[in-house]
C-alpha cells in the first residue's frame, strides 16, 4: 500500500487566496526604506549631502511604487479572485496542477491587461509557453513583446510530428532544479552542459533565495563567465589546460581547504544552510587525480550525495563522459546521483562509447536521432530520474559564444526576451538593490579592483570601500561577504 496522493494538498478557492493574500505582505518596505535611508547617510558622508538626498528620495519613491503595486494585487484577489500571478515556487506548480492550465491562463492573460505584477514563478510559467508555442502572446505583460512573431510560432505548431513537436521535450531544467538533486551532466563540449547548468541556477536563485552556489571552474573561459555571473555566490576559476597534473591537485587542495586569500569550500559549506557545489570539466580533474592518486574530489562528491541531503547541501559534476571512474566514483551503484546526458546532432557518434556505459538506459539510435530532430535546438537529453529520453528545450544563451556555429552569441535574442519580461514586471531596484546586484555581476574579486576599475572612481576609493562595506553588512550578503572577503 502507497501514502501517495496527487489530491493530497489540494485547497479551496477560500484556502489559494488566503495564500496569495499573505505573499503579498511578506514584503520588506520598511526594511528597504530604513536600509535607503542608511545608505543615503554612508553616501552623504563619502561623497556629498546632495547624493544622500537623492539616494533617500529614490528609496522612498520605490517604497511607494512597491506598496501601489501589492494593493493593486490585493484588490484583484478580492474583487476578481484573480491569484494565478501572485503565487510564486510550490504554490503557483500546485495551483496549476489543481485549477489546470486553461484556467491559469485566463487569469495570466487578465492580470497582463490589468498590467499586474507577475511573480518568478508566473514568468517562468509565460516563458516555458512561450517555449513549446503554446499561444504565449495573450498571456505577455504589457510592455513586452516576443520578438518571434506569433505566426510563426503557429506555424510551427503545424508541422509534423517529428519536428518541434513539444510533447516530446522534457523539461530538464525544472528536472534537475526543483526539487535540486544531485546530478552527474555529461556530453562532450559544445554539446550545451554549460547551458543548461546557467538556466538551472538561475531556477534554484529564483525559488530557494537562501540556497548559496559554490562553482569550481578549471576551464576559466572568459566567454563563459555569464553562465555564473549574478548566480553565483563563490567561483574559482583556474585555466588548467596544459597544466600539469600536480598542479591541477594542488590547486583543487587549494579550492577545498582555502589560502591565506580565500576561503575553501569545506569551511564555506560548513557556514552555509543550503548550499550547492557545481564542479565542470570532472574529466580534466578526474585524470589529474588519477594520475596523483589523489581522492578528494570523488570523495566528497560521494559525501554530499550520500550525507548532504539532512544539511540541504548538493553537487552537481560536470563531465565529457559517464566514466568517471578516475573521480573514485561508480555511478552505477550510487543511487543517489542522477545521471544527465546531452547529445547534438554533431556529436551522436559518441553514443557509441556511451552504449557500454552502465548508467544510461540502452541507446536506441533511431529514437535519438527522431528526438534530436523533434528539438528546437537539435539535441536529446537523457534524464535519469525517471530513465527517459527526451527532445532538449531551447534556452536561453548567457554566453558570449555560440558554440554550435563558432561564432558570437547568435541566442542574445532569448536573454533579452526575459530581460524585457521581467523589466516589464518588476518594480526598479533602489540604489541599494542596484548596487547589490553590480557587486553579485562583477568579475572583480577585490572591492578596490571594483571601485578603482569598473566605477572608475581612484580619489574616493576608501571612501566608497567603507560606504560598500557597511551596505553589505547591513544586508547581511553572506555570497558578498565570502566573495570580498569581508569581516563580519
Amino acid at each position: 500500500m502507497t501514502r501517495f496522493s496527487i489530491t493530497k494538498n489540494q485547497k479551496t478557492p477560500e484556502q489559494w487566496s488566503a495564500l496569495a493574500f499573505k505573499a503579498t505582505t511578506e514584503n520588506n518596505i520598511q526594511w528597504n526604506i530604513a536600509l535607503g535611508l542608511i545608505v543615503a547617510a554612508v553616501a552623504a558622508s563619502a561623497t556629498s549631502p546632495l547624493t544622500g538626498a537623492l539616494i533617500a528620495g529614490w528609496t522612498i519613491y520605490s517604497s511607494f511604487k512597491k506598496a501601489q503595486s501589492i494593493q493593486r494585487n490585493q484588490a484583484a484577489i478580492r474583487e476578481y479572485g484573480c491569484i494565478a500571478h501572485i503565487l510564486d515556487g510550490d504554490d503557483f506548480r500546485g495551483y496549476v496542477q489543481q485549477v489546470g492550465y486553461d484556467s491559469v491562463n485566463k487569469e495570466l492573460q487578465f492580470a497582463s491587461s490589468q498590467e499586474y505584477e507577475f511573480s518568478n514563478a508566473a514568468i517562468d510559467y509565460i516563458e516555458s509557453t512561450a517555449q513549446v508555442n503554446e499561444s504565449p502572446q495573450a498571456l505577455i505583460p504589457n510592455g513586452y513583446t516576443l520578438t518571434t512573431p506569433t505566426s510563426s510560432l503557429a506555424a510551427n505548431t503545424n508541422t509534423s510530428s517529428s519536428v518541434h513537436n513539444p510533447t516530446h521535450i522534457i523539461d530538464i531544467v525544472r528536472e534537475i532544479a526543483s526539487p535540486i538533486r544531485n546530478c552527474i551532466i555529461f556530453g562532450i563540449g559544445g554539446s550545451g552542459k554549460g547551458m543548461l547548468v546557467a538556466n538551472a541556477l538561475r531556477r534554484i536563485k529564483a525559488e530557494k533565495p537562501n540556497r548559496k552556489i559554490f562553482y569550481i571552474d578549471p576551464k576559466n573561459e572568459p566567454s563563459e563567465y555569464g553562465y555564473t555571473e549574478g548566480v553565483v555566490d563563490v567561483v574559482r576559476r583556474k585555466k588548467c589546460k596544459n597544466e600539469s597534473p600536480e598542479n591541477i591537485c594542488k590547486w583543487m587542495d587549494e579550492v577545498l581547504d582555502g589560502t591565506d586569500e580565500s576561503i575553501g569550500y569545506i569551511e564555506w559549506a560548513n557556514n552555509q544552510e543550503e548550499s550547492l557545489l557545481v564542479i565542470d570539466e570532472g574529466s580534466t580533474l578526474g585524470d589529474a587525480a588519477k594520475k596523483c592518486r589523489n581522492e578528494r574530489i570523488g570523495t566528497l562528491i560521494l559525501h554530499i550525495s550520500s550525507l548532504g541531503g539532512s544539511s540541504k547541501e548538493n553537487v552537481w559534476l560536470l563531465a565529457q563522459s559517464p566514466y568517471v571512474g578516475p573521480l573514485g566514483l561508480n555511478l552505477s551503484a550510487t543511487s543517489q546521483i542522477t545521471a544527465v546526458a546531452i547529445i547534438s546532432d554533431k556529436n551522436t557518434n559518441v553514443l557509441k562509447q556511451w552504449k557500454k556505459s552502465p548508467i544510461l538506459e540502452m541507446i536506441d539510435l533511431v529514437q535519438i536521432n527522431t528526438l534530436i530532430k523533434a528539438s528546437p535546438c537539435n539535441r536529446a537529453v537523457f534524464f535519469g530520474g525517471n530513465s527517459t529520453w527526451g527532445a532538449m528545450p531551447e534556452l536561453p544563451n548567457y554566453s558570449a559564444l555560440d558554440r554550435d556555429n563558432d561564432k558570437p552569441t547568435g541566442d542574445s535574442l532569448s536573454t533579452e526576451q526575459r530581460q524585457q519580461l521581467r523589466a516589464a514586471t518588476a518594480t526598479p531596484l533602489s540604489p541599494s538593490q542596484q548596487m547589490i546586484d553590480f557587486l553579485e555581476r562583477t568579475r572583480h574579486l577585490t572591492l578596490e579592483d571594483f571601485i578603482v576599475k569598473e566605477l572608475g572612481e581612484n580619489e574616493r576609493a576608501d571612501q566608497l570601500k567603507t560606504a560598500i562595506i557597511t551596505l553589505i553588512r547591513q544586508t547581511d550578503h553572506q555570497g558578498l561577504i565570502y566573495k570580498f572577503n569581508i569581516d563580519v
